[in-house]
C-alpha cells in the first residue's frame, strides 16, 4: 500500500510543474489577447488631427518618438510652443498622451506617477514622457499614433 501511494505521489510530483507552466502560457495568452482586442477600438469615437494641427491648435510639436533603453522603453518629447493652447488639451489629466502602435494595435501608457506630474505651461517648454515598451511592442520605424484622450494625432515613424 505504502509503495503504491509512493508511485502515485512520484507521478504527481513529475507532473505538477509541468501543469503550472501550461497554466501560466495559458493565462498570458489570455492576457496578451485581452490588450490586443481592447486596443483595436481605441480610435472608436476619436478625432484624427495632424501634426500641423497639433501645434497650431494646441500648442504642442512633437519633437522625438524614439525606442530606447535597449528597446525597454518608448521616449516621447513634446515642445510646448504656445503655453495656453497646450493648458487646453494637457491641464485636463484624462488627456495626459497615451501611445497606440499602429503595426499591432499595442496601447502604451505612462506609469501613474508620471501621468500625475504636474507639467509647467510654458512657452517653448518641453514635456518628456516615458512609456515601458510591453513586449518590445514598437521597433525603431514603427508607426506610433498619439493619444490625448479622444484626440487621436496621425501616425509618426518612430526612431
Amino acid at each position: 500500500m505504502t509503495a503504491i501511494l509512493a508511485a502515485n505521489r512520484s507521478r504527481t510530483t513529475k507532473y505538477l510543474p509541468i501543469a503550472i507552466i501550461l497554466a501560466l502560457l495559458v493565462a498570458a495568452f489570455f492576457a496578451w489577447n485581452a490588450t490586443r482586442t481592447r486596443s483595436a477600438s481605441v480610435l472608436d469615437g476619436t478625432t484624427m488631427i495632424s501634426q500641423t494641427v497639433l501645434e497650431e491648435k494646441y500648442g504642442l510639436r512633437v519633437n522625438l518618438i524614439a525606442v530606447t533603453a535597449a528597446g525597454g522603453m518608448v521616449d516621447l518629447r513634446l515642445k510646448i510652443t504656445d503655453g495656453e493652447k497646450a493648458k487646453s488639451l494637457l491641464g485636463d489629466k484624462k488627456h495626459f498622451p497615451a501611445l497606440l502602435i499602429k503595426e499591432n494595435n499595442v496601447l502604451l501608457r505612462a506609469s501613474e506617477e508620471t501621468a500625475k506630474q504636474e507639467i509647467k505651461f510654458e512657452d517653448n517648454g518641453d514635456v518628456f514622457v516615458l512609456f515601458p515598451n510591453s513586449g518590445n511592442a514598437l521597433k525603431p520605424g514603427g508607426s506610433v499614433i498619439i493619444l490625448f484622450g479622444d484626440i487621436a494625432v496621425e501616425a509618426i515613424n518612430a526612431q
